[in-house]
């Protein structure tokens, strides 16, 4: 079991912020969390160096699943974790590994590629039945995309027709079609990943892509951009960092989330990468100039950090115009007799659930409508627990509380 942060940064997190505008803490006691993965139900992160940590109690608690994973002094140094149908991948620095039992255990699938401690899969795309893994460093020196149809059995190049010079960021889908963002420019593929063309006009590095509404959005060394013509012609966008240096994009719920690594911390863009805002309430002040990758699931928006994981729950609902919540709230954060749970902007059931440092539930409360509502001590032992609000099957509050 993984323990708390101090109290100190747990209360650093904001809780009185627009539901919908605001990433939600896990308070999971991991550091460095790399890469972030999900499947049936269960929450996997690479913490670096530590390796693989999986929680199938939305991330009341975790466990360290790193069974047939080859460590160096008790570590297996996890770089990334991705699935696809059927299979959990994890990148290493001694290969890549997969497991067919939800992480139980897991087997080398490396094949003959590259695996050191600067030559790794850092990232893992599914496209169709292929699962593509991104490897860090230069083609030239074993990096680029190595594909497999076969869940790592064998590996196809997956980086045919890209400069030996090119280390690869991100890949991107839009029909038929990839994209891979690379440090020499744009590639596009379109028989998955098989045989590769830069496009021209895009002759410099770009760090993160992705396709919206018909346009590529890109962050590039030139700044934020998009692009009406498939790359031929780029237009800057606004409110963004001008000469970044890393980056990773993902659209999500008719939204842009971006980082690019520096303390501007992520960005959000609602108009399909013509602008972007600063969205960092929730996070860490740690986190908010420390942020890893993205994953997206199909109820919510994910976030590794220096020291935890986030999320942001799906919804159809716009972060800005008039039509937003107020956040649910517990407070006082230490109680001695009880503490107040405000869903003012809520309609409704709710429901509160109060986890242990172990993850069981110790308290549980069905019901709880629109207003403040007083949940009594009645007994609660004094100590460090997790308060988490639900709401319409997805968690709107997540923080820590302490029982003197």
């Amino acid at each position: 079991m993984i323990l708390n942060k101090t109290l100190l940064l747990l209360l650093s997190f904001s809780s009185t912020c627009v539901a919908t505008a605001q990433w939600l803490p896990y308070v999971s006691g991991l550091s460095t969390v790399r890469s972030i993965t999900t499947q049936n139900d269960v929450i996997y992160a690479a913490s670096y160096p530590t390796g693989i940590f999986k929680s199938d109690n939305d991330g009341a608690s975790w466990s360290l699943a790193i069974n047939g994973i080859t460590l160096s002094s008790g570590n297996a140094f996890a770089r990334s974790v991705g699935r696809n149908t059927t299979h959990l991948f994890a990148g290493t620095h001694t290969g890549i590994y997969r497991s067919n039992n939800g992480g139980t255990n897991w087997t080398l699938a490396n094949g003959s590629l590259t695996a050191s401690t600067t030559i790794y899969a850092n990232k893992f795309f599914q496209f169709g039945n292929t699962t593509f893994a991104v490897f860090s460093g230069t083609i030239a020196n074993g990096g680029g995309i190595h594909r497999t149809v076969d869940n790592g059995n064998t590996y196809l190049i997956g980086h045919s027709g890209m400069g030996s010079n090119a280390t690869v960021y991100q890949l991107a889908t839009s029909g038929t079609a990839l994209y891979a963002a690379t440090s020499v420019g744009i590639y596009k593929s379109t028989d998955n990943g098989q045989q590769w063309s830069i496009l021209s006009g895009t002759n410099f590095a770009v760090y993160a892509i992705q396709i919206v509404t018909g346009r590529l959005v890109i962050i590039s060394t030139f700044g934020y951009r998009y692009s009406t013509n498939d790359g031929a012609t780029w237009t800057n966008a606004t409110g963004a960092l001008a000469s970044p240096t890393k980056g990773e994009l993902i659209a999500y719920d008719g939204k842009l989330y971006a980082i690019s690594g520096t303390n501007a911390g992520t960005l959000i863009s609602t108009d399909n990468g013509s602008s972007y805002s600063a969205f960092n309430t929730g996070l860490a002040p740690i986190d908010a100039v420390s942020q890893e990758q993205f994953h997206a699931s199909a109820t919510r928006l994910f976030l590794g950090a220096f020291s935890d994981l986030y999320s942001i729950p799906g919804s159809t609902v716009g972060i800005s115009g008039n039509t937003v919540m107020v956040a649910a709230n517990v407070f006082p954060t230490v109680f001695s007799t009880g503490f107040t749970v405000d869903l003012s902007g809520y309609h409704g059931n709710s429901t509160l659930l109060l986890l242990d440092a172990s993850g069981r539930e110790v308290l549980h409360r069905e019901g709880l409508q629109a207003g403040i509502s007083f949940i009594a001590r009645n007994g609660l032992a004094s100590g460090r627990y997790s308060a988490v609000v639900i709401h319409q099957g997805a968690i709107v509050y997540r923080s820590a509380v302490i029982a003197e």
